[in-house]
């Protein structure tokens, strides 16, 4: 086995920093820097058969919009911009090759890649940015991204490649909201449903599609893009097989025994176990630390509508232990917000240290001097799963008596969306600007949509909302500042950590530099740059 590892910007003595002194850290120490070694020049063809932790229930590109779904719409659609590598995640032009912007802020204009066509053939053109867009807002859409773009005034089409976006006030985050996550783009007229996507002009085309088991894609010939290393069109696979397999064990088993060629994270104990004794054709790569889990709390259920209850909890979790016990020092401390200290929309903040009598003390003053029972609502999720399990011994210590319910993921999801829930160990996936991150989960006129927690804070709110409406970064810094104390004092949320979400494959997949994680596209890489070497 060999092990590869994708920091960017960062340096082993920091990736060591940020695992921890524990045994994955130091079994690093002594790995080669495997992440930029020669792979020879690229081979068209074969069958890439992927093991996930996750499927689709529907593949509606503007309704269906989870990070299951997102995986899939990576490699089936494009977007106006799309999001580079981490753990900065600047936006860069996808279908559109340029745009401009007025001096206030308010206008946008777009011009379009040319000869973009779909995968029924169809040109792509400046209608079907527009329809996209279009139907993402219209509220019979439902969609869950509509909130991003309530600023938009208008939509005009200026010629066949020129597309114009008048705001009704400023909005910092515009070119954020225009990737795959908020709006990939469909033909003109086109009305998908979930079971009969629309046509993408992505590098693979849906060749099949199982709701929650799996997914087959295949190359697109037409696709417009040039790997800029290579001079080849992209991409170079035939087809991609996704397959969902929950139990991260039976990930790794099918891959060593050649059943898959490439899987999602899997057990983080065998990574552990890999880096000291190695498994012949076997790769294993360290992603950067990546998404966010955290405790989300009902604020509206007793005992969770008691700020000092929730106060006691983030005093109780430990979260250098919580990473042990449950990544296996895979992981990074989080400090009251979901981005790492090396991210430019990183807030410096003065964290709160583990400490269960002041726990205990809070809990006194809450009502509750000798604890409680609670139930974590959860699904069968190996990240959430071990960190709640780790948690709820945690909480033991100051007398909170937990256990886990587990459901399937969809119910859960709309538990936790109706506000059916008390308290729930989940997460998110990475978000690419601070309004991405804490618009959707706590503005208040989120509440029965993305704000899971129903919490309501009138500052807040227009902190959130003022955030939106400062163009330069170093203005909105200070608001974010606010916004992350009122977290860090109110904890709808309790950040706990980044998780490294390692992957694996056989030696003879190439090409995966995963600039983005277990993301199936950035700019600048994903899926459509892998190849078999075979």
């Amino acid at each position: 086995m060999k092990v590869k590892e994708d920091f960017a910007e960062l340096t082993r003595r920091e990736f060591l920093y940020l695992s921890g002194a524990g045994i994955a850290g130091m079994a690093l120490a002594g790995i080669p820097d495997w992440g930029h070694c020669a792979e020879g020049k690229p081979k068209y063809g074969g069958r890439l058969r992927i093991g996930e932790r996750y499927a689709s229930p529907g593949l509606d590109a503007h309704r269906n919009q989870s990070f299951s779904e997102f995986q899939n719409y990576l490699l089936m659609y494009n977007a106006l911009t799309i999001m580079g590598p981490l753990p900065q995640v600047r936006m860069y032009p996808d279908i559109a090759k340029s745009w401009e912007v007025s001096d206030n802020g308010r206008t946008f204009v777009f011009a379009l890649r040319e000869k973009v066509k779909f995968h029924h053939g169809k040109e792509m053109d400046s209608e079907d940015v527009k329809y996209s867009l279009d139907r993402v807002m219209d509220p019979k859409t439902k969609s869950p991204m509509a909130f991003q773009f309530r600023w938009i005034d208008s939509v005009k089409v200026i010629d066949k490649y020129h597309i114009k976006f008048t705001l009704k006030e400023l909005f910092a985050p515009f070119l954020s909201t225009l990737t795959i996550q908020s709006c990939p783009i469909i033909p003109a007229g086109w009305e998908p449903t979930g079971m009969k996507p629309a046509p993408g002009t992505g590098p693979f085309m849906l060749k099949s599609f199982v709701p929650n088991e799996t997914t087959e894609l295949v190359r697109f010939d037409e696709y417009w893009e040039i790997d800029e290393k290579t001079g080849m069109r992209l991409p170079y696979l035939d087809s991609i097989f996704v397959k969902k397999i929950v139990e991260e064990t039976v990930r790794w088993v099918s891959l060593r025994a050649g059943d898959l060629d490439y899987i999602q994270v899997p057990p983080r104990s065998i990574v552990v176990e890999e880096l000291k004794k190695a498994t012949p054709g076997v790769v294993t790569f360290l992603t950067q630390p990546v998404a966010c889990i955290w405790i989300y709390f009902n604020v509206t259920k007793p005992p969770y509508d008691n700020k000092k209850v929730r106060q006691a909890i983030a005093y109780a979790i430990d979260k250098r232990e919580l990473i042990k016990g449950a990544y296996w020092d895979l992981a990074q401390e989080t400090n009251n917000q979901p981005f790492p200290s090396r991210s430019r929309m990183y807030v410096p903040i003065e964290d709160r240290e583990y400490n269960p009598e002041k726990a205990k003390k809070l809990l006194a003053e809450a009502g509750y001097p000798n604890g409680f029972k609670t139930e974590f609502l959860q699904y069968p999720e190996t990240t959430y799963v071990d960190g709640a399990n780790v948690a709820v011994g945690q909480l033991k210590k100051i007398g909170i008596e937990a256990t886990l319910k587990m459901i399937d993921r969809a119910p859960h999801r709309e538990s936790l969306r109706k506000g059916e829930y008390s308290i729930s160990f989940l997460g998110d996936s990475e978000r690419i600007d601070p309004d991405a991150a804490y618009y959707m989960r706590l503005h208040s006129r989120e509440i029965g949509m993305n704000n899971w927690s129903y919490y309501s804070n009138k500052k807040l709110d227009e902190l959130l909302e003022k955030g939106r409406i400062t163009w330069r970064w170093e203005d909105r810094v200070p608001i974010y500042q606010e916004v992350v104390k009122i977290i860090q004092e109110d904890l709808p949320i309790l950040y706990l950590a980044k998780p490294i979400n390692p992957i694996a494959y056989r030696d003879y997949v190439k090409g995966v530099e995963a600039g983005a994680a277990t993301w199936f596209g950035y700019y600048g890489g994903g899926m459509k740059k892998v190849w078999l070497d075979k």
